[in-house]
């Protein structure tokens, strides 16, 4: 009775080395590709939210856009609906002219870990030319506005973000029609490839 006793813990034993072993390899896989999901499903919220201002605009007939910015250093985004007709700017956003119809969507809180720019990682252009110059990540115009139209036209605009290490997800809007993309890039990819399931 006793040696089965001890031979019980001694297997317990080597069966709770084996899990540590274990999870000691996998946990900083596991962490990685938390970052790559929280990285992809940040690309396509953003992405559903410029649908969805591509929609309001088309049934409203007034430009719908998202407004990208800061409020203490934590960046965030919404939907704002032009109201007098003149386009959606920041100065009317700001001064309460144009109206939030969407509430603040923060990019933390959708993604911890993902950053708003593009590094210094010889990032290739996703049209195709060349490379892209590091930057913040907002290639949306001076306004920071992603802005639809009731013809469905759109500013033609791209934004980045990265993990910090080696992923880069981009929102694409195409000026003349409006399509919106999701892409996805990684170090030592030649280009950058459609996001699946989007």
């Amino acid at each position: 009775m006793g040696k089965s006793h001890g031979a019980g813990l001694m297997d317990t034993m080597v069966v709770l080395v084996i899990l540590g072993l274990t999870l000691a390899i996998v946990a900083p896989n596991l962490g990685r590709v938390r970052q790559t999901v929280d990285l992809r499903r940040l690309g396509r919220q953003v992405a559903t939210d410029a649908m969805l201002c591509r929609m309001a605009a088309l049934t409203s007939s007034r430009r719908v856009g998202l407004i990208f910015a800061r409020e203490a250093d934590r960046l965030f985004y919404c939907m704002v609906e032009d109201r007098d007709l003149d386009g959606v700017s920041r100065r009317d956003y700001v001064a309460g002219v144009d109206k939030p119809v969407s509430p603040r969507r923060w990019v933390a809180f959708l993604s911890g870990s993902a950053q708003l720019g593009v590094p210094d990682w010889g990032v290739p252009d996703p049209s195709g030319r060349g490379t892209l110059a590091p930057d913040d990540g907002l290639r949306l115009g001076d306004a920071a506005i992603m802005s639809f139209s009731p013809q469905a036209h759109a500013t033609p605009s791209t934004v980045y973000f990265h993990d910090g290490r080696e992923r880069m997800v981009a929102v694409r809007v195409a000026g003349r029609d409006g399509r919106i993309r999701v892409l996805e890039w990684q170090r030592g990819w030649l280009r950058w490839h459609d996001l699946k399931g989007y």
